[in-house]
């Protein structure tokens, strides 16, 4: 399955290879497209989840006010796992994901796709 390239994000919706969502997004270098309940925070428990796919990194889009809370303690658990954590924006975040994705890294990005 082709990486997936995210080509832009507004308010309230996430354009993926030409295809809009209206709802935050889990996005995996191999292709999964997963809708995220929409909340404030991201916690350690959405992490472990996350982390059961082993990926090489891990992108949070905050935003596009970057409201998105993420647990601090999540970038202590990345580092024991060897797990890059890139915490940005959202429009930040899809240039770090689309980067990453493109030279072949297993790149997942959790999109907060309002505030």
């Amino acid at each position: 399955m082709p990486r997936p390239n995210i080509d832009n994000a507004f308010f309230g919706s996430i354009i993926i290879d030409g295809q809009k969502y209206g709802s935050d997004l889990i996005i995996s270098w191999d292709g999964e497209i997963r809708e995220r309940e929409r909340n404030h925070n991201f916690k350690k428990e959405d992490f472990d989840e996350i982390m059961m796919k082993e990926p090489e990194a891990i992108v949070i889009g905050t935003g596009n006010s970057g409201l998105l809370q993420v647990d601090p303690a999540l970038r202590v658990s990345a580092n024991l796992n060897g797990t890059e954590l890139i915490v940005a924006k959202t429009p930040e975040a899809i240039r770090h994901f689309n980067s990453l994705a493109k030279i072949r890294k297993k790149v997942i990005a959790i999109l907060h796709a309002t505030c």
